[in-house]
């Protein structure tokens, strides 16, 4: 199998395993009162489209050499790498500003035990996730999708802010809920 082919289709399995981690982490959110657990759910939606980035970059960057690129196009994903940071970042923020906002109109709910147990799936789910790419990536030698596996490196200690966030939330200290 080809660096492309193994890439994609590592790629693929995490796109589904995001999608259905994202499906959950919103009904959590929403059956169990937790907006912190609903921009988590969010911010796996922006995982998923930083992976199509990654497949699109691996795409390509396998590409033959031809006049234009008489030395290939592997340049082209340290760009694809940064385009993956640059979503990340945006999302950070635009999560943040909505937390934010929350905590100043005081929409504060104590979170139900089914937000809890969704953050502490994906902090699992996140760190298999990321053993999964990571291997694959250096194995491939592909700079995004490395990029990918840190992202779900840095989703699994998401979570962990999200769970302790929740965990103290429902212990009664109600601003640490967003």
């Amino acid at each position: 199998m080809d660096r492309e082919k193994i890439g994609t289709k590592t790629s693929w399995i995490t796109i589904f395993i995001n999608t259905a981690l994202c499906i959950f982490k919103l009904l959590a959110g929403f059956v169990g009162k937790s907006s912190a657990m609903v921009a988590d759910g969010v911010h796996t939606l922006s995982d998923i489209l930083a992976t199509f980035i990654v497949i699109l970059g691996l795409k390509i960057s396998s590409r033959e050499e031809d006049e234009k690129h008489p030395y290939g196009h592997e340049k082209f994903e340290p760009v694809f790498a940064k385009i993956i940071s640059i979503v990340l970042i945006i999302t950070g923020f635009l999560i943040g500003y909505e937390g934010i906002k929350k905590l100043v109109s005081g929409e504060i709910a104590v979170p139900g035990r089914i937000a809890l147990m969704a953050a502490l799936i994906s902090i699992i789910v996140k760190e298999a996730m990321y053993w999964y790419t990571i291997i694959v990536a250096r194995k491939i030698k592909s700079i995004s999708m490395e990029a990918d596996a840190w992202h779900h490196r840095s989703d699994a200690f998401s979570s962990v802010g999200t769970f302790v966030g929740i965990f103290a939330a429902r212990m009664g200290y109600k601003f640490l809920i967003h």
